[in-house]
């Protein structure tokens, strides 16, 4: 099934005639293109408004994107023709972007659904400002509205082709990012974490061939020890016997991976490394192996509480989540999740482990799985630091 008659047929059950898209992740899933993911000084001279949303006809399973003019270039190259632009701002002209915000969205609207009279508009409650609530209210004072983030998560459970095929090869960039870590690891040299980091980033946008965010941490000594995450990186020089763990994130065309990993710098790690990292390992295959369709959630994350429990350590976060036009989706690996794993869901399991202040140890290791009918295939071939 694809993206749109999945969201048509979640607006429908939630009895919207008509959705208001907001969220970057929503956008980018419905609207079939990357959403930037920083609007750097173009958000400055939209005052703050949408510089993309979407909206959906249930019915007429019609989409239409508004954007902001900054934008116009890039939907153009990734093919759209459905696109109502607002001006922004110009150097020749005064703009007023709240009005041609305006007038763009209830054009958008009207193409979507006609002329219909009193319809049900569906929002995203968390994400849509009060500026188009006010002005769907104003144009549709008959409106009722309702809640469709669920429908939107949904909707976005099961992940087509197209999108396997993204966070497949967001693993890969990822995978770059791990085996510099791993390198770096494995041949001394004089690094602050600051450097390792950049080192990363090189290698990320390098296997991406072109600048790519990433979100996550680097963090080593004392502080792998801690969990609050992000801890780094920051300017502190690296030592021989450090442990490290590294947790990233780069955005791939719109999609995420997340992937983290624990590496000893130029030596062979001490008992309590390999203590610490045997047993996160031992916990990362057997919730691997629980991974299957059928099962949910609650019940991989209970699996995985027992090896914990068999390694002599009490589970201390939750266990991992869903992945996609997000990086953190929903379902997750929690006691009260009980969703049921599906075929084609993307997700990733990290366990972890951590000394406290007490100590200098942390360990988390995560890798994103493919469910499959035959159990779960890993996205992510990295290798591990121990």
């Amino acid at each position: 099934m694809d993206r749109m008659k999945k969201v048509t047929d979640e607006l429908k059950k939630a009895g919207a005639d008509l959705a208001v898209l907001i969220s970057p992740s929503n956008v980018t899933y419905a609207g079939d293109y990357e959403v930037p993911y920083w609007p750097a000084f173009m958000g400055d001279m939209c005052r703050g408004l949408p510089m993309a949303a979407a909206c959906i006809g249930a019915e007429s399973g019609v989409l239409w994107n508004v954007i902001s003019d900054f934008y116009k270039s890039r939907l153009e190259r990734a093919g759209k023709k459905q696109v109502i632009c607002y001006p922004s701002f110009s150097h020749i002209e005064r703009h007023d972007p709240a009005q041609n915000f305006k007038k763009a969205l209830l054009d958008a609207v009207r193409r979507c659904i006609g002329t219909a009279g009193r319809i049900t508009v569906g929002v995203e409650e968390e994400h849509c400002p009060q500026v188009v609530l006010e002005i769907l209210r104003e144009a549709y004072p008959d409106a009722a509205f309702v809640n469709i983030s669920g429908s939107m998560e949904r909707a976005r459970y099961i992940k087509t082709p197209e999108e396997i095929a993204l966070l497949e090869r967001a693993a890969r960039v990822a995978d770059a990012a791990q085996e510099r870590l791993y390198e770096i690891s494995r041949k001394e040299g004089d690094y602050t974490e600051l450097d390792i980091w950049f080192e990363v980033q090189k290698a990320v946008s390098g296997e991406n061939k072109s600048l790519t965010p990433f979100v996550g941490e680097l963090v080593s000594g004392p502080r792998a020890g801690l969990s609050d995450y992000p801890l780094g990186p920051s300017d502190r020089k690296v030592e021989r016997g450090d442990i490290a763990i590294m947790d990233i994130s780069p955005r791939v065309e719109g999609y995420w991976a997340d992937c983290s990993n624990a590496v000893v710098f130029w030596e062979e790690p001490d008992e309590e490394q390999r203590r610490y990292f045997s047993a996160v390992k031992d916990v990362y295959d057997i919730g691997r192996e629980a991974v299957y369709p059928g099962v949910t959630f609650r019940e991989v994350n209970l699996k995985m509480e027992e090896a914990y429990k068999k390694n002599g350590f009490r589970m201390c976060s939750y266990q991992g989540h869903q992945i996609g036009a997000s990086v953190n989706e929903k379902p997750r690996f929690t006691y009260h999740d009980n969703a049921v794993l599906e075929e084609n869901m993307v997700v990733c399991i990290e366990p972890q482990l951590y000394t406290g202040p007490s100590g200098k140890t942390g360990v988390r290791l995560e890798r994103m799985l493919h469910v499959t009918k035959d159990g779960a295939r890993e996205l992510n071939h990295f290798r591990w630091g121990m």
